[in-house]
């Protein structure tokens, strides 16, 4: 990855943009040119509360390639992120799109009626995407944003709570460890391990039966060559060697520095509940006291049962998690990370 992609410019223009559709679901759109190129970030807000002085609740999505806005032609499909529909009372919600994945797509446009965003005649990622899936990118550029909207008299600087779910709990983790304006972080469903290469290893042996997975081989040797060639970022098989390096930190070494209140939640069927409660383990040793862990007994990755209903559903409890979110945040002063 050449040097310069991660130099940002020290200016960040913003351009505030009628964007009539994203208006359309309710959100603002503010589109700011970076090193010349253009990032989509959506506010959402109370209706009638966008220019009233609230504190920003800034939500980082996963690892997948996925538009912020699906819809069906009229309506909203679902949330981008977890928060969404459950913290806007009190904040003014942020949610930032991924590099080459446009902000908006309708359902039908989709590979296959998923959610992922995928060239349907070669099956590949954009080139955009694919070049800038690595966590410098995302935290630089995040901390860019952020700086931006703490210009806007609607924010209230006093207080930044940074959430990320599943790999984008790495990535808040990361921009909290680089910024002295966060006061609260949640780490949701993240592995303070090794992140990246460990969930990969986990899926591969939850397949292994009376005989070892040949595809563990493979990933323990696509490991070896990470880390005899980390940065190297062009490899059209599989994900770079720089995207699986650098989300594949030991993250407990940065949560337990961190000076500011941190939430651990995570559901017990989550394949990364062991990490979880090992990591607890130790901070329990460590006598660490400005970590709290919250586990929700039963639910996967997602925070779902991962029993399904008879109608092959599975019950999702989000706004449960989201709603002790809240109250965590209220029971922990805001505190500077310095």
């Amino acid at each position: 990855m050449r040097r310069t992609i991660l130099c940002f410019l020290t200016l960040l223009v913003s351009i505030h943009t009628s964007a009539q559709k994203s208006e359309n679901f309710g959100y603002r759109h503010f589109k700011y040119i970076i090193e010349g190129d253009s990032v989509d970030v959506l506010i959402k807000s109370k209706k009638g509360d966008e220019n009233k002085k609230k504190a920003l609740f800034f939500a980082v999505q996963g690892s997948l390639a996925v538009p912020l806005i699906i819809h069906n032609g009229t309506h909203l499909l679902k949330y981008s992120t977890l928060e969404e529909g459950s913290v806007e009372n009190d904040y003014h919600l942020v949610i930032v799109s991924k590099p080459g994945i446009p902000l908006l797509a309708n359902k039908d446009s989709l590979v296959d009626g998923k959610e992922y965003f995928i060239n349907k005649e070669e099956y590949i990622y954009p080139e955009k995407y694919v070049k800038n899936y690595y966590l410098d990118y995302y935290v630089k550029r995040n901390l860019q944003v952020i700086d931006s909207l703490f210009k806007e008299n609607w924010v209230d600087t006093s207080k930044l709570v940074i959430s990320g779910h599943s790999q984008g709990s790495g990535i808040a983790l990361s921009m909290c460890d680089k910024t002295t304006k966060a006061t609260h972080l949640i780490y949701s469903s993240g592995l303070p391990y090794y992140s990246m290469i460990l969930a990969m290893l986990n899926r591969e042996r939850m397949n292994e039966k009376n005989e070892e997975n040949p595809r563990v081989k493979k990933i323990m040797q696509y490991w070896k060559e990470v880390v005899d060639d980390p940065n190297n970022y062009i490899n059209p098989n599989r994900d770079a060697n720089l995207t699986l390096s650098s989300f594949s930190q030991n993250e407990n070494k940065i949560l337990k520095r961190l000076r500011i209140p941190v939430l651990i939640s995570y559901g017990t069927k989550d394949e990364s509940s062991p990490y979880q409660d090992m990591f607890r383990i130790e901070t329990i040793k460590d006598r660490i006291n400005h970590i709290t862990f919250k586990d929700y007994i039963g639910l996967g990755h997602n925070y779902q049962l991962k029993i399904p209903d008879k109608n092959n559903q599975k019950t999702d409890f989000i706004s449960e998690v989201v709603s002790d979110w809240l109250q965590w945040i209220n029971d922990n002063p805001a505190r500077a990370n310095r």
